[in-house]
């Protein structure tokens, strides 16, 4: 239903923890960039547990190639660099969206180039700077699928 996108993760558990979700939402995830884990990384495979076989990954290992053909996409941009709520998303199937490396987010450049696509998790707390990513990604995709009844009913 939708493409949940990792731009160069950093940690393997919690890549492996999107991977696991997203086999059991039937989502897609595509991982851009250089990681900073191996795909075979133990961490990794062990967070996804043994759903692997579930899993549809891809790597698209050129940023800069990914981000060029993102032109006709309907994508959504997480950052916590705006004040837009992900939950003014009005999601639809097919639909992408991309969540930052847990040390960089995503490209400022790219958040500017598209700042009507960036959305946030508002936070109460101004000392926290932002959510674990693999918890991010649960948060915002679960309340896409909401909108679907998680692709299981009427």
């Amino acid at each position: 239903m939708f493409t949940v996108v990792l731009v160069e993760p950093q940690i393997p558990q919690n890549t492996g923890n999107i991977a696991r979700f997203c086999a059991a939402m039937d989502m897609d995830l595509l991982i851009v960039g250089k990681p900073g884990f191996f795909m075979s990384d133990r961490y990794l495979k062990r967070a996804g547990l043994d759903y692997w076989e579930f899993a549809r990954i891809r790597h698209e290992p050129d940023r800069d190639k990914f981000f060029d053909s993102l032109d006709n996409r309907r994508m959504y941009l997480l950052t916590t660099k705006v004040r837009r709520p992900y939950t003014a998303i009005i999601p639809q199937p097919g639909d992408y969206f991309l969540f930052g490396s847990e040390t960089a987010g995503l490209p400022a450049w790219f958040l500017q180039a598209y700042e009507p696509a960036c959305y946030t998790i508002p936070m109460k707390n101004p000392g926290v700077r932002s959510l674990n990513l693999a918890t991010s990604v649960g948060i915002v995709m679960a309340h896409a699928l909401a909108q679907y009844q998680f692709g299981i009913g009427g």
